[in-house]
């Protein structure tokens, strides 16, 4: 069989089976986009601070040893006070010029960040720490449990009002029911507010330092429900 006869052969089949799902598809009618939203605010259940040690000194081992020193402490003082969680930052090291570029001295620091669900324990240490180290940040978040938890009740709560909604599209247009097309739902956060402290000083403090009150705060969680629905024929 010649090939240009096979060409048309087989695009006539193509044709033919196109025309006969056009025939069996459903007619579409009466489709309608809805968008809802359901959201919560939850208090923050973890708080989180991060201080850190920045010295000053003549060469670059004496500044990274003090600074080590420093992190040091507040790493084991955090790790003999239940319920904290602590993970070391960046490390950085730079040189210090003089007016001529000649290198005169070396900057180190080291950050560490602190996490608890006990806000009280946390000011307590925090209080300890600034005879040796000071606070660059400090803030609250939502635990993933805690976030997983309320987002499965918002979801819900957006789910159910989508329903209501449809209903309501669907009555107000005199039709007995709808179907779903399609649905999408996601959720997302605000990002909490954190209180910022600068503390640039990093000067050894010998006496106590007054612990810092920490204040959990709340964010909100918001779920989007969105999709299709499509009308039933009218009456």
């Amino acid at each position: 069989m010649p090939r240009f006869t096979k060409y048309c052969l087989a695009l006539s089949a193509s044709i033919l089976a196109l025309a006969a799902a056009a025939q069996e598809a459903p007619p579409v009618y009466d489709r309608i986009d809805l968008n809802v939203s359901a959201e919560r605010e939850v208090e923050n259940d973890v708080m989180v601070a991060v201080v850190f040690a920045e010295v000053e000194a003549n060469s670059q081992s004496s500044a990274a040893d003090q600074v080590n020193e420093a992190i040091r402490f507040a790493a084991d003082r955090a790790r003999a006070t239940d319920g904290i969680e602590q993970r070391t930052l960046r490390y950085t090291t730079r040189p210090v010029y003089a007016n001529d570029r000649r290198i005169v001295g070396w900057v180190a620091r080291q950050s560490l960040r602190l996490e608890s669900t006990n806000a009280e324990a946390l000011s307590t240490l925090l209080g300890e720490l600034q005879t040796r180290v000071a606070i660059e940040s400090m803030g609250s978040t939502l635990s993933k449990a805690a976030r997983d938890a309320v987002e499965d009740e918002v979801i819900a709560e957006a789910i159910a009002l989508f329903r209501r909604r449809a209903e309501q599209v669907a009555d107000q247009f005199g039709r007995e029911s709808y179907r779903l097309v399609h649905i999408n739902v996601g959720s997302f956060r605000a990002n909490p507010m954190e209180a910022q402290l600068r503390l640039f000083d990093t000067a050894r403090v010998e006496d106590a330092v007054t612990a810092p009150v920490i204040e959990a705060g709340v964010q909100t969680v918001t779920v989007q429900v969105s999709g299709t629905i499509e009308l039933d024929a009218a009456p």
